[in-house]
Protein backbone atom coordinates (compact mmCIF):
# COMPACT_ATOMS: atom_id res chain seq x y z
CA UNK A 1 0.00 0.00 0.00
CA UNK A 2 1.42 3.36 -1.02
CA UNK A 3 1.11 5.93 1.70
CA UNK A 4 0.35 9.57 0.97
CA UNK A 5 3.07 12.16 1.40
CA UNK A 6 1.50 13.50 4.63
CA UNK A 7 1.27 10.00 6.09
CA UNK A 8 4.92 9.35 5.30
CA UNK A 9 5.99 12.67 6.84
CA UNK A 10 4.03 11.80 9.99
CA UNK A 11 5.80 8.47 10.53
CA UNK A 12 8.14 10.13 13.05
CA UNK A 13 5.32 11.66 15.14
CA UNK A 14 5.64 10.59 18.79
CA UNK A 15 8.57 8.28 17.99
CA UNK A 16 11.71 8.10 20.12
CA UNK A 17 14.72 7.73 17.85
CA UNK A 18 18.16 6.84 19.22
CA UNK A 19 21.18 7.82 17.14
CA UNK A 20 24.32 5.74 17.68
CA UNK A 21 27.26 7.34 15.88
CA UNK A 22 31.01 7.22 15.60
CA UNK A 23 32.00 10.82 15.06
CA UNK A 24 29.48 12.93 13.21
CA UNK A 25 26.38 11.33 11.77
CA UNK A 26 23.59 13.55 13.07
CA UNK A 27 23.85 17.17 11.96
CA UNK A 28 22.02 19.98 13.74
CA UNK A 29 19.91 20.43 10.61
CA UNK A 30 18.92 16.75 10.52
CA UNK A 31 18.11 16.76 14.24
CA UNK A 32 15.98 19.90 13.86
CA UNK A 33 14.14 18.37 10.89
CA UNK A 34 13.46 15.14 12.82
CA UNK A 35 12.04 17.16 15.71
CA UNK A 36 9.87 19.20 13.31
CA UNK A 37 8.58 15.91 11.90
CA UNK A 38 7.50 14.91 15.42
CA UNK A 39 10.36 12.72 16.64
CA UNK A 40 12.11 12.84 19.96
CA UNK A 41 15.82 12.42 19.22
CA UNK A 42 17.80 10.62 21.90
CA UNK A 43 21.53 10.97 21.86
CA UNK A 44 23.51 10.91 19.78
CA UNK A 45 25.56 8.39 21.73
CA UNK A 46 28.98 7.16 20.72
CA UNK A 47 29.68 4.20 23.00
CA UNK A 48 28.10 0.79 23.16
CA UNK A 49 27.42 1.16 26.88
CA UNK A 50 25.67 4.51 26.39
CA UNK A 51 23.45 2.98 23.71
CA UNK A 52 22.65 -0.01 25.93
CA UNK A 53 21.85 2.34 28.82
CA UNK A 54 19.34 4.22 26.65
CA UNK A 55 17.78 0.94 25.56
CA UNK A 56 17.32 -0.04 29.22
CA UNK A 57 15.90 3.34 30.32
CA UNK A 58 13.74 4.41 27.40
CA UNK A 59 11.00 2.92 25.26
CA UNK A 60 12.79 3.52 21.99
CA UNK A 61 10.88 3.17 18.72
CA UNK A 62 13.82 3.02 16.32
CA UNK A 63 17.60 3.31 16.13
CA UNK A 64 19.78 4.88 13.45
CA UNK A 65 23.28 3.39 13.54
CA UNK A 66 26.33 4.98 11.93
CA UNK A 67 27.64 2.62 9.27
CA UNK A 68 31.23 3.60 10.13
CA UNK A 69 31.11 2.08 13.64
CA UNK A 70 33.33 -0.90 14.37
CA UNK A 71 31.59 -4.28 14.31
CA UNK A 72 32.48 -5.00 17.97
CA UNK A 73 30.63 -1.81 18.95
CA UNK A 74 27.54 -2.69 16.95
CA UNK A 75 26.98 -6.40 17.64
CA UNK A 76 25.83 -6.02 21.28
CA UNK A 77 23.41 -3.29 20.20
CA UNK A 78 21.98 -5.39 17.37
CA UNK A 79 21.51 -8.34 19.74
CA UNK A 80 19.65 -6.14 22.23
CA UNK A 81 17.51 -4.52 19.53
CA UNK A 82 16.55 -7.94 18.19
CA UNK A 83 15.69 -9.12 21.72
CA UNK A 84 13.36 -6.19 22.33
CA UNK A 85 12.05 -5.99 18.73
CA UNK A 86 13.19 -2.44 18.04
CA UNK A 87 13.79 -1.68 14.35
CA UNK A 88 17.11 -0.20 13.28
CA UNK A 89 18.90 0.88 10.14
CA UNK A 90 22.51 1.65 9.27
CA UNK A 91 23.07 5.08 7.73
CA UNK A 92 25.77 7.16 6.14
CA UNK A 93 26.30 10.74 7.20
CA UNK A 94 25.42 13.47 4.74
CA UNK A 95 28.55 13.92 2.66
CA UNK A 96 28.87 16.11 -0.43
CA UNK A 97 31.07 13.42 -2.03
CA UNK A 98 28.43 10.73 -1.53
CA UNK A 99 25.76 10.39 -4.17
CA UNK A 100 22.92 8.59 -2.41
CA UNK A 101 21.30 7.76 -5.72
CA UNK A 102 24.12 5.30 -6.43
CA UNK A 103 23.24 2.88 -3.62
CA UNK A 104 20.21 1.59 -1.78
CA UNK A 105 21.43 2.56 1.70
CA UNK A 106 20.31 5.39 3.94
CA UNK A 107 21.68 8.89 4.37
CA UNK A 108 20.93 10.78 7.58
CA UNK A 109 20.59 14.35 6.38
CA UNK A 110 18.26 17.31 6.75
CA UNK A 111 16.61 16.45 3.41
CA UNK A 112 13.02 15.45 3.97
CA UNK A 113 13.25 12.75 1.30
CA UNK A 114 16.16 11.07 3.14
CA UNK A 115 14.30 11.21 6.46
CA UNK A 116 11.10 9.82 4.94
CA UNK A 117 13.09 6.92 3.47
CA UNK A 118 14.50 6.19 6.95
CA UNK A 119 11.04 6.42 8.55
CA UNK A 120 9.60 4.01 5.99
CA UNK A 121 12.40 1.53 6.62
CA UNK A 122 11.98 1.73 10.39
CA UNK A 123 8.22 1.86 10.75
CA UNK A 124 6.55 0.51 7.62
CA UNK A 125 8.81 -2.37 6.65
CA UNK A 126 9.34 -3.41 10.28
CA UNK A 127 5.59 -3.48 10.95
CA UNK A 128 5.01 -5.78 7.99
CA UNK A 129 7.72 -8.15 9.26
CA UNK A 130 6.06 -8.71 12.65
Amino acid sequence: MVQSYNNRVSLFVDRKILVFEDLFLLSQEAQSKLVKMGATVLGPVNTTQSALDFLERENIDGVIIDISLEINQVLPIIAKLDDISVPFIFAFSNNPHLDATDFSGFVLSHRESDLITIAEALFIRSNSDH
